[in-house]
């Protein structure tokens, strides 16, 4: 099924120049649009590599080993692993990461004009403000209150343009995904965008379903080579890379989560309760109780959002955990049933088995979604975003 959508054109085309519309014909085919010749070249590379492994020394000082075979084959992976992302896909994450900075930047803006507008003698709009053009000029030179009224108006309505744009764009990538099979809703997607790991769990959503189309034609590659079995078992044996490459997204998926992102967390909440401790010693030494309970309370929401996140990363991982044990044992009987496969009538069904199990990765690994309580929580949990991209 094909999903139409047309953008209409908005303060933000011209601002960011996207042009006055786009359309766009979401369907399978035109997400999953990788180049099959490149992909079956790198494939062929890899596969080369990899049967080079067994014919090598594990460790040597002198000459190639199986430690540079590995390498080599692991920035093969990587290169085919590139040419399955989907350019729709990534031009739609990278819009709305440009949003979500100009947004920052508005709102740092607001609170600066806001700021500055309270400390501001005179009332009446100042003359430089009233000659200069842009916005930008005249936040140099503004000085009265109707100089940053102005301004405030100005940075409310290109806000306003800002957040109506990264709604659109959501929608969009929520109708693109889902027409490659990956069924969230803009909220749903909107709360998984928010997450450090959200622009990795779609990675692997488009090219997991890259992989399991390629697949598909390795299996007509197969029939349409007769009953040659050099063709046919070397089309088997890009299978196992495929397996390969959905092992290493995994397995920096999983390295990510353990070594970076939840140390961090522990971190922060170590820093939050140190913060509290801190503030009722304050308390208890006649310090501000007002100031110093609403310290208290902020670092409560931080520690909630902390334990929040821990467990949506947890949880994620756990899947991903999961789903890696799946592809190691399903590319080790791959790699098993390669190197002693005699009959090329049995590699199509074979290779369609592997499709199948692709197909069921993907289902394993699918996010559970947990949408943002209020607006107090979605904030802070940017925040925290923010910090552990960093």
């Amino acid at each position: 099924m094909k999903l139409k959508i047309v953008v209409k054109a908005g303060l933000l085309a011209s601002l960011l120049g996207y042009g006055s519309a786009v359309t766009a014909d979401w369907s399978r085919e035109t997400i999953l649009n990788f180049d099959t010749r490149k992909v079956l070249v790198t494939l062929g590379d890899a596969l080369a590599v990899h049967d080079e492994i067994p014919t090598l020394e594990e460790s040597t000082f002198i000459g190639r080993d199986q430690e540079d075979a590995e390498a080599d084959l692991d920035e093969l992976v990587e290169d085919a692993m590139a040419l399955f992302e989907s350019e729709a896909i990534n031009d739609l994450r990278n819009q709305y990461r440009e949003l979500e900075e100009r947004i920052d930047e508005q709102n740092q803006k607001l609170s600066k004009y806001r700021h500055e507008r309270v400390l501001a003698v005179e009332d009446g709009r100042s003359l430089r403000t009233q000659l200069l053009p842009g916005d930008t000029l005249k936040s140099y030179v503004a000085v009265t209150k109707a100089d940053f009224d102005m301004l405030i108006e100005a940075t409310e309505n290109n806000l306003a343009a800002y957040e109506a744009e990264r709604a659109l764009t959501i929608t969009q990538m929520s109708q693109a995904l889902n027409a490659i099979g990956v069924d969230l809703d803009t909220d749903q997607l909107e709360a998984m965008m928010a997450s450090v790991v959200g622009d990795d769990i779609v990675s692997m959503s488009v090219v997991f379903n890259a992989i399991k189309d390629m697949t598909t034609q390795l299996a007509e590659l197969t029939q349409s080579s007769g009953e040659d079995l050099a063709y046919a078992k070397k089309y088997y044996g890009m299978v196992i890379v495929l397996h390969r490459i959905m092992a290493h997204m995994q397995e920096s998926f999983i390295a990510d989560v353990d070594d970076k992102y939840l140390p961090k967390l522990a971190q922060y909440r170590a820093s939050a309760k140190s913060n509290i401790a801190q503030s009722r010693g304050l308390m208890s030494e006649g310090g501000n109780e007002e100031t110093l309970e609403n310290n208290i309370q902020s670092n409560r929401l931080t520690l909630q959002v902390i334990d929040l996140y821990a467990d949506i990363l947890e949880n994620q991982r756990d899947k991903i955990a999961a789903a890696h044990e799946v592809t190691m044992r399903e590319m080790k009987v791959a790699d098993n049933t390669y190197r002693t496969v005699s009959l090329s009538s049995s590699v199509v069904s074979m290779i369609r088995e592997g499709a199948n199990t692709f197909d069921q990765l993907i289902s394993l690994q699918m996010p559970d979604i947990r949408e943002f309580q209020n607006a107090e929580v979605r904030e802070e949990f940017r925040n925290l975003t923010e910090q552990l991209a960093n």
